[in-house]
């Protein structure tokens, strides 16, 4: 463990730094890197992730698997546009996302299948069961 020197300043600067990103961001990107929250959920004869993104079009979303390792990527595009009798505004928000899973020796790379509903992009991975299980070996 190292010790470190209390330093008041060092909290002047996060405060600022919080007051400044307050002031300046709109809450709106036009650009940036997301990561989408992902469940993954171990069955007996399953993995599931499910990955959080909505208001993608499953068109947008890529699922790929090389060298036992799941990418699963995609990019949104928002466009959202309100005409008035004196005004017109129009926003755009986009960006893109990419998660990787290294996966386990029991895993089916063949039996892989993935459904997008509802904003929800759940990937099912199937275990191989006939593999053998923990061994409990005697010390002599």
């Amino acid at each position: 463990m190292r010790l470190v020197r209390y330093n008041p300043f060092n909290e002047m600067t996060l405060f600022k730094n919080a007051f400044d990103e307050f002031f300046t961001d709109s809450g709106y990107k036009t650009s940036t890197a997301w990561t989408p929250a992902v469940d993954i959920v171990s069955n007996e004869d399953t993995v599931d992730l499910n990955v959080e993104i909505p208001g993608m079009k499953k068109e947008d979303i890529t699922v790929n698997i090389e060298d036992r390792v799941l990418t699963i990527a995609g990019e949104r595009r928002v466009e959202n546009e309100e005409k008035k009798e004196n005004y017109y505004r129009r926003e755009r928000r986009y960006g893109s996302f990419k998660r990787a899973f290294t996966l386990s020796d029991d895993i089916l790379t063949d039996e892989i299948t993935a459904e997008y509903t509802d904003g929800i992009l759940k990937v099912s991975l199937k275990k191989d069961t006939t593999s053998e299980k923990v061994k409990q070996i005697t010390v002599n």
